[in-house]
This record gives structure tokens, C-alpha cells and sequence, in this order.
């Protein structure tokens, strides 16, 4: 089944699919995916879509899902790109109700205005778009390997870490628990210092962090760059470095090392030892993690060569990696520069052909289908 998690960035990512009986599939056969469908978000992320290829025919869409059908399989990319485009999520969120939640519903989904400029402007427009597209992926793919390898040298250079000397975390690194609330005045983006959440560590797709969601002022318990943030949650912790100076909120414990030398040792020992260290956590679900509880773990620290060698090898590596998610940062406003800056007044929904519809799964189990 595909959910309104498994879209982003325009693309399916369903990596660890949900399942569903058979028997909730065949009572359901209008909202079996066909390609060429453009699913839509209908809670939370509103508005964000994706064309559905031959990977994912026969898949079940969530009730979180709206699945546009059109008469023409060439517009389905171009409602998909435009849906993408800063005027169409505007509306979508306009048109949305949910205070908790954003929830947008199929019958105003229908009601989307859809711009359709002249089949050669269309043409180009898809094209350049595409063109960014796959350079946004071979980005996205050297990144993901660089930090691969980067903890494949970290495997091997640890190969022999039973033969260094036992320390206790606090022996080669300090840490500090994040601010217990968070101020209520919230600046715009350009103005304060970064605040770090548990979100901005846990769904960071990289292990750096060079902004957040929200920005805040007045709090002198900043955390200076090259810090090692740690966000644990049920099963696993998670590690990013900063790039710029940042406010580590509840959840998140700021880690650095007495060396700043040893960071990338520091953040490999740490993503390296994930489940382990989660086990550190408290709570109903093990998403609190204290520093004392963290510089009392014992850690297996190498001789200063070792540590100096592999930080040498990983700094390219990373530095490979950011340069990738930099350029990425630069692309990704130009997916949007040839749209419409504005949604257009009439929908032309007759000369579409699309039927948006929603999923309903009324033989599954409550829970089982978002």
C-alpha cells in the first residue's frame, strides 16, 4: 500500500512498503494504481505528488492518498510539476482545514486550477524540469555514497577496537542536554539562531545539519558549529554534525569532542553504535536521552594516529557529500522559476479529464491504513 509518507521530493520513496490482505485489495479495485496515476498527499504534506511508474502498478493507495487518473497520460507530469509550484501548495494549504493536521479534501482537490500554456511552452518547461531532476538525483546518490563509505573506512578502521583502551564517553568528549522548552517567540528565516528539534536530526537524509525548521532568539545556550546533535528514538539514535550555530532543543543532545580533531571519529562511533546507544534512552518510548546517561557509556578509543588518519579520509568524503547537497539547495528553487506565479481563476478541469478520487478501505482494521 502506498502512503503519504512514500512521497517526497516528487518521487515514490517506499523502501519498507506497508502490506495489506488480499481481501481489503479486491474490494477495493478503483484505487489500485495504474501508471501514469499522480497520487496526491491529502494530510499533512497537502499537495505533494508523484507519478506512479510500472514499479508500483497493482499497489493500493491509503485513504491519506488522492489518486488523479487523467484522460491524456501527458498531463499527468505536468499536473504532478505543477502541484510542486509555490502558488499551487499555497492553495492547496488555503483550501485545507485541520488545526493539529492539515487535511485537504478530495471534493476541493477538485476544484484545483490547473494552468495549461500552450503544448510547446509545456514541452520545454517539462523538459528543463526533468533535466534538473535527474541532476537533483545523481546528487542525492553521490551524497548517500559518500557518507556509505565514509562509514565503510569507519568499519575497517575500527576492525581492531578490541585491543585500544576503555574509556567512558566522558573521558574523550562533553555533552549537554537541549533547552527543556522552547521560547515562544519564533523569528522568520535570516533572523536568530537555528533551532535544532528531534524532527531536523531524525529526518535529515545526511548526517549535517545546516538549517531547521524554526529560528528562534535571546537563548545564550547556543552550540558552536562541528557539534555532534544526537536525537534517539524507539530502537535507534541518530547523529548529524552542524554547520552553523544552533539551539539544541528538548530531545536533542549537543556531543562534542575535547579534540575537535576527533569529530567525524566522534560521529561515526556514534552512528556506528545506533541501536546500542538507543538502549541509553528514556521514556515510554526511549526518545530521551541524557548526557549523563551518554558520557557514563563505555567507548573503545583508538591511538591519536588512527583517529587523525581516518578524520583526514572522512573529511573529503563529507566535504564531497555537502558540496552535492549544497548544489541540490541551488537546483531546487529553479524547479519551480518556469511555473505560473499564480494559480489561474478558472479550473479547467473538462479539458484535464482528471477524476480525483480517495481511497476507502472499509473491510481494514482500524490503524491499519493511514
Amino acid at each position: 500500500m502506498l502512503r503519504a509518507g512514500d512521497i517526497g521530493d516528487g518521487r515514490i520513496h517506499a523502501t519498507e512498503p506497508m502490506l495489506i490482505s488480499r481481501n481489503v485489495d479486491e474490494a477495493n479495485p478503483r484505487t489500485r494504481l495504474r501508471p501514469g496515476d499522480v497520487a496526491i498527499v491529502l494530510v499533512g504534506r497537502v499537495g505533494e505528488a508523484a507519478c506512479v511508474t510500472r514499479e508500483h502498478e497493482g499497489w493500493q493507495a491509503a485513504r491519506s492518498l488522492a489518486v488523479v487518473r487523467c484522460v491524456d497520460p501527458a498531463f499527468a507530469e505536468w499536473l504532478r510539476v505543477w502541484l510542486a509550484a509555490p502558488a499551487a501548495r499555497a492553495w492547496c494549504m488555503a483550501h485545507a482545514t485541520g488545526s493539529a493536521q492539515a487535511t485537504l479534501g478530495v471534493t476541493k482537490l477538485r476544484k484545483l486550477p490547473v494552468p495549461l500554456p500552450p503544448p510547446d511552452v509545456r514541452d520545454r518547461t517539462l523538459h528543463a524540469v526533468k533535466v534538473i531532476e535527474a541532476r537533483i538525483e545523481v546528487n542525492e546518490r553521490i551524497a548517500r555514497s559518500a557518507v556509505a563509505l565514509a562509514d565503510a573506512h569507519f568499519a575497517a578502521a575500527a576492525f581492531d577496537r578490541s585491543t585500544w583502551s576503555q574509556h567512558c564517553f566522558k573521558d574523550v568528549a562533553q555533552a549537554r542536554t537541549g533547552a527543556s522548552a522552547k521560547p515562544t517567540e519564533l523569528l522568520p528565516e535570516g533572523e536568530g539562531t537555528a533551532w535544532a528539534a528531534p524532527a531536523d536530526v531524525l529526518h535529515s537524509p545526511l548526517p549535517y545539519l545546516d538549517r531547521t525548521a524554526e529560528r528562534v532568539g535571546g537563548d545564550p545556550a547556543v552550540c558552536p558549529t562541528d557539534s555532534v546533535l544526537v536525537a534517539p528514538k524507539s530502537g535507534e539514535v541518530r547523529a548529524a554534525i552542524n554547520q552553523i550555530p544552533m539551539v539544541a532543543g528538548r530531545g536533542v543532545l549537543a556531543v562534542q569532542p575535547r579534540r575537535p580533531a576527533d569529530v567525524w571519529w566522534l560521529l561515526h562511533e556514534i552512528r556506528s553504535r545506533s541501536g546500542e546507544l538507543s538502549a541509553l534512552g528514556q521514556g515510554t518510548v526511549a526518545r530521551e536521552l541524557s548526557a549523563r546517561a551518554l558520557l557514563r557509556a563505555s567507548v573503545s578509543w583508538p591511538p591519536t594516529e588512527t583517529r587523525d588518519r581516518f578524520a583526514r579520509l572522512a573529511s573529503t568524503l563529507h566535504a564531497r557529500a555537502l558540496a552535492a547537497a549544497r548544489e541540490n539547495c541551488t537546483l531546487r528553487p529553479l524547479l519551480t522559476a518556469p511555473l505560473p506565479p499564480e494559480v489561474p481563476t478558472t479550473p479547467p478541469a473538462a479539458r484535464l479529464g482528471a477524476r480525483p478520487s480517495a481511497p476507502a478501505v472499509p473491510t481494514a482494521p482500524r490503524g491499519r491504513v493511514e
